[in-house]
């Protein structure tokens, strides 16, 4: 009973781990948004979404596995010989998740930083042209109520 819990602990950190390979290269492709001179928006919005699909699952996969270890622990811990080389599997794959998830809030943190900063630049571009479109408008505004005088001489010779 206990060896079949435990393949399962073992295939729902391998998904795991996939489903975390998959959002660090989501990551990656934000980072080539975030250094891109154009910001893409499209571009952006898939890459969340897809990165939103990937955590729902992550979360899926731990409770899971939650669930099982609370099912399989007390056997595992009467008899840790028994199941000795599955425990270092699932310690492996446990590191690797934990590095693959520091690797990623790494990345995300750059990421941050890098988005600020281009939309701080977008704000302030979009605050210089509204103000040029500003200026523009009043001069045209002041230019259309100024009543042109026609130009004439008056002659006050008597």
């Amino acid at each position: 009973m206990g060896q079949n819990y435990i393949s399962v602990l073992i295939e729902t950190l391998e998904k795991k781990r996939d489903a975390l390979q998959n959002i660090l290269r989501i990551t990656k492709t934000q980072e080539q948004i975030a250094k891109g001179s154009v910001y893409q928006e499209e571009e952006m919005e898939r890459a969340l979404n897809e990165k939103d699909i990937q955590i729902a699952r992550i979360n899926t996969l731990d409770e899971g596995f939650q669930s099982v270890y609370e099912r399989v622990r007390a056997e595992v811990q009467r008899q840790p010989d028994l199941y000795r080389k599955d425990l270092v599997h699932l310690q492996d794959l446990i590191r690797e998740c934990t590095d693959l998830g520091n690797q990623i809030m790494v990345l995300e943190e750059r990421n941050r930083d890098r988005f600020q900063s281009l939309f701080a630049q977008s704000k302030r571009q979009y605050s210089a042209s509204k103000n040029k479109a500003n200026v523009a408008q009043n001069y045209f505004r002041t230019m259309n109520n100024t009543k042109i005088l026609d130009a004439y001489f008056v002659d006050k010779k008597q």
